[in-house]
């Protein structure tokens, strides 16, 4: 079987959306995709030098540099034994979070179990020797054409491999990929051998070699076509809208209103049936898939370079509702990324983000760029970035995820954070967090080491309290190696957005108290 015969069969609108796939490839990059580095995954994933926020005086784009520590009312202070990394991973898997996450952990080595960004492999009650599709995806979970094919291979239970691949803009791809795909994009699929790519063309091949679980109904074709049209349309004033600003025609003035009324089309589409789907049924559609990877992304790049808020409005209250319905599925909780991941990782994929100058937008931006990160936190007063309940299993356990997954990977994660006082790579790549090649400065491994397990120790008892104060120039080196790792730590490459904000903020507790 091969791709071209597949494609020829392929449904006359998901043929007319790969041609416009092509054309949008050629204005957009989009194979410049930028994770951060893997704090718990694989910890080797490469990282520039530099932290914090600041604004590029010709684009208006956010990159990173060095961000003092926040302050607050009281002191920071620092227990004065540490445990080891032995003591510190034995209670971190005594705990109840550390024994539900070695148990998925199990279940995932054999294939079965939850989805997970690191999962290898995923049978569905299948044997190994039965599986006939190997999926080559990003490594971070952060590609959104990487997404929406994973979520389909989860929700119609396809038996299949994963291999994790290098993002352009984020390193250097293996040779062994590059020999199967020239031109190193991602998705890709391998099907029986054969080498499929193009997401919208990919998915209409697992749809007709897996029918079962069904994803788009014989009827619905048209409808079908006329929604991904849809999507096409807000996809291109999505951009129009944040990344490129004062170009002619549909580029132009007028592109928020632009934007939005073609967002009021998407909410009326989905206010036609009677359930959360645009195509109704229980479960979501191809066109579902095709949707969220983006709108998600919207829903961070319209607040943080906009002040524009998509969640939670009686404007759009029917995307909202498929929102809630996406975010009681667990493939979705399994590639969900937070805000600052997504307006992290966005420039080096669609070009640099314009800001607007309004309240509303210094307000998003002063969140979502690190003023959440602090002591205590309160995920469940979010009013920019809603946290779903189904997601939200509290302090402690968001506390012990995090401890649990610094314990797993902690010598790795050291050497990394010595990266922050440490040389930059000779060769850079396009995510501005990004520097696969960068030196560390070891001279700082030992007490970069100790302030992390000082670290793990508090997210494991509990006992920090409000972040306050300045660094003092004695411990201004080493945490300027805990920034670089904190602004490193990414969703849901590294642990689950609630575990991902404890573990910042308690890293900025450290901070101020060294």
């Amino acid at each position: 079987m091969s791709a071209n015969v597949k494609r020829g069969d392929a449904p006359a609108f998901f043929l007319e959306l790969f041609t416009k796939a092509t054309w949008l490839r050629m204005i957009y990059p989009l194979n410049q995709r930028a994770p951060m580095l893997s704090v718990a995954a694989s910890f080797a994933r490469p990282a520039s030098a530099s932290v914090g926020p600041r604004r590029s005086a010709r684009s208006g784009l956010r990159t990173k540099s060095i961000r003092a520590p926040m302050t607050a009312a009281a002191s920071a202070t620092l227990p004065e034994t540490v445990l080891d990394w032995e003591a510190i991973s034995a209670a971190c898997h005594d705990t109840e979070t550390g024994k539900k996450l070695a148990a998925e952990e199990a279940l995932r080595e054999k294939g079965e179990g939850l989805p997970h960004v690191t999962s290898k492999l995923r049978l569905f009650g299948h044997a190994e020797e039965d599986v006939r599709v190997t999926l080559y995806r990003d490594h971070a979970g952060w590609c959104p054409y990487c997404q929406k094919l994973w979520m389909m291979f989860e929700l119609k239970q396809i038996p299949y491999r994963i291999e994790r691949i290098n993002m352009r803009s984020y390193g250097e791809k293996p040779a062994s990929f590059l020999k199967k795909v020239p031109s190193g994009l991602l998705p890709v699929v391998e099907l029986d051998g054969e080498i499929i790519t193009e997401s919208l063309v990919i998915m209409q091949i697992l749809e007709s070699t897996f029918p079962e679980n069904c994803m788009l109904p014989e009827d619905g074709f048209d409808r079908a076509n006329e929604l991904l049209r849809l999507e096409r349309r807000l996809f291109s004033d999505w951009c129009g809208l944040v990344f490129r600003p004062g170009m002619p025609g549909p580029f132009g003035g007028g592109a928020r209103k632009q934007f939005e009324e073609t967002l009021d089309a998407v909410d009326a589409g989905l206010g036609e049936t009677e359930g959360p789907w645009f195509l109704g049924g229980d479960t979501p559609s191809i066109v579902d898939l095709q949707y969220v990877s983006h709108i998600e992304r919207m829903n961070a790049s319209c607040l943080y370079w906009k002040g524009l808020q998509l969640r939670g409005t009686e404007r759009w209250a029917n995307l909202e509702r498929w929102f809630l319905a996406f975010e009681e599925l667990p493939c979705y909780h399994a590639c969900k990324s937070d805000y600052y991941t997504h307006v992290m990782d966005i420039p080096p994929q669609y070009g640099p983000g314009f800001s607007d100058n309004n309240d509303a937008t210094a307000e998003a931006q002063r969140v979502i760029d690190g003023e959440s990160w602090k002591l205590p936190l309160n995920l469940s007063a979010a009013d920019l970035e809603p946290l779903p309940d189904s997601m939200n299993h509290g302090d402690e356990a968001a506390r012990h995820e995090a401890a649990y997954r610094l314990a797993a990977n902690a010598s790795a994660i050291a050497k990394f954070a010595c990266r922050g006082m440490g040389e930059k790579g000779a060769k850079q790549y396009g995510a501005p967090l990004a520097d696969p090649t960068a030196v560390p400065n070891l001279k700082y491994e030992k007490k970069v080491d100790e302030m992390l397990r000082v670290t793990a120790s508090l997210l494991l008892d509990g006992s920090a309290g409000e972040s306050a104060g300045t660094t003092s120039a004695q411990g201004k080196e080493v945490a300027k190696c805990l920034a670089y790792l904190r602004d490193r730590v990414g969703v849901p490459r590294d642990m689950s957005y609630p575990a991902a904000m404890q573990l910042r903020a308690h890293l900025n507790y450290v901070m101020d108290a060294l």
